[in-house]
């Protein structure tokens, strides 16, 4: 199955009723809301003490909360792992900020720049409320981008055209839903509120002297890469933190020339898969051309394929913490990698990474190469990369001989120099082990707050 097989179908069957705004009494609606196939508007209703598949709700609060986080829904990442998201935030991604007095179900979405993530619970018995919803996810499910927008624009014009029937044409959702339809139609608007949104704004939020750097860093470093690091750098970093992007061009680094005779683009086999799945994929087919198939890769070859010498390497340290490892292409094939991390175990994985990221965009793209704790699609596809390249699963299952104890896991990760995490999560994706895997987040990705 490929790595949009689900979809989000959401359907209304108008009820006209209520005592509220003609906006909200005109919209009333039975609404289901169905993700790969889970209704995940089926409810008891307390008072008559029924199951239902729709819920009854006004659609024109649903609509206007998705029309005004458009940008930040199709562009805004979940924040790190670990990393509890701000109020801000959830307001633009949890459904139940529609609001206007409606019981919603616990959903959330967040984009990885290719396909849109969603998760949601049921509610919980303890809650004291009309409505109780039912089913939730296990994991998150994956709808493409391009599916995803069409719901939610076929849902917000089919708000609209029922407004218009019944007389009403100047709603703040017409408004609104014209203005984003606009500025969808103008690269050079969808280009600014893409950015903006990727930093944590809301369109027009944003201080205009920070976005005009935002602007410039776009076209310096690359639109792929400002992708990456906008979230971390933008609002919930003050903006100001900006600066230190720019900064990075003049600090020294390590400078390589990756082998190109080795990572090409002939290395890859493309296909529509997952980016771990990729990944792994790639991992492998260069462990083939490296003539190394299921054994521990050293320091040495990792190196050579970035074209680093090993001095410049060990005697490397950052000056702080960072929130970002980068590669800075210059001339030819050359790069400027700053590595963040200092472990020799974390900066073999984060190298790897490196690898992976070239291979991934650094060819054809000559922007920046990124490494960060996000959770994007690029960032998914670098850490499964490393993991399989530095500890590829056939040669840990050789090693284990299905010994999954812990003193077990802990010599293989010493065995590899990877972390034991590392080993964790390659046995629980391939369903040697259950444990949490870092690559299909359970539930919500934090504990929400109800």
């Amino acid at each position: 199955m490929g790595p949009c097989a689900m979809n989000i179908d959401l359907k209304l069957d108008w009820l006209a009723s209520g005592n509220d705004a003609p906006e909200y009494r005109s919209t009333m609606a039975m609404l289901e809301l169905c993700v790969g196939g889970t209704k995940l508007t089926q409810h008891e209703d307390i008072w008559s003490q029924t199951i239902r598949d729709r819920v009854l709700v006004s659609a024109y609060p649903l609509a206007l909360w998705m029309a005004s986080s458009w940008w930040r829904l199709n562009f805004e990442p979940l924040p790190a792992h670990n990393v509890r998201p701000t109020t801000d935030w959830r307001m633009a991604h949890e459904l139940g900020a529609a609001n206007h007095g409606f019981v919603w179900p616990q959903i959330m979405f967040a984009s990885d720049c290719e396909i849109m993530q969603i998760w949601a619970v049921p509610s919980k018995a303890s809650q004291n409320q009309s409505v109780r919803y039912l089913n939730g996810l296990n994991e998150s499910a994956n709808v493409s981008l391009g599916d995803f927008r069409h719901s939610v624009t076929e849902f917000v014009e089919a708000v609209i055209c029922r407004l218009e029937a019944v007389g009403i044409r100047d709603s703040d959702l017409v408004k609104l839903w014209a203005e984003v339809r606009e500025e969808l139609s103008n690269p050079e608007s969808a280009r600014y509120r893409r950015i903006e949104a990727e930093m944590g704004f809301d369109p027009d939020e944003c201080p205009e002297e920070i976005m005009h750097q935002a602007l410039r860093l776009d076209e310096i470093i690359g639109t792929s890469a400002l992708t990456e690091l906008a979230p971390i750098y933008g609002k919930v970093a003050g903006g100001t933190s900006l600066d230190l992007i720019e900064k990075m061009t003049t600090t020294e680094g390590i400078i390589g020339t990756p082998r190109p005779e080795i990572l090409n683009d002939r290395t890859r086999t493309v296909s529509n898969q997952v980016p771990w799945r990729q990944a792994v994929d790639d991992a492998r087919t260069l462990r083939q051309t490296i003539g190394n198939t299921n054994y521990p890769v050293d320091n040495a070859a990792i190196y050579d394929l970035l074209g680093l010498r090993s001095q410049d390497v060990e005697q490397w340290s950052p000056a702080s913490r960072s929130s970002a490892g980068i590669a800075i292409h210059g001339q030819g094939k050359e790069f400027k990698f700053l590595p963040r991390k200092k472990h020799p175990v974390a900066k073999r994985f984060e190298l790897s990474r490196f690898l992976g990221d070239y291979l991934l965009s650094g060819i054809s793209n000559c922007g920046w190469l990124t490494s960060t704790d996000l959770g994007t699609a690029r960032q998914k596809y670098q850490r499964a990369f490393a993991a399989e390249f530095l500890c590829p699963i056939d040669g840990l299952r050789d090693y284990l001989q299905d010994d999954f104890t812990e003193s077990a896991l802990e010599d293989a990760a010493y065995n590899f120099e990877v972390s034991p995490e590392t080993v964790r999560s390659l046995l629980a994706n391939n369903g040697l082990i259950s444990t949490f895997s870092r690559y299909a987040e359970p539930r919500f990705p934090y504990q929400p707050a109800y």
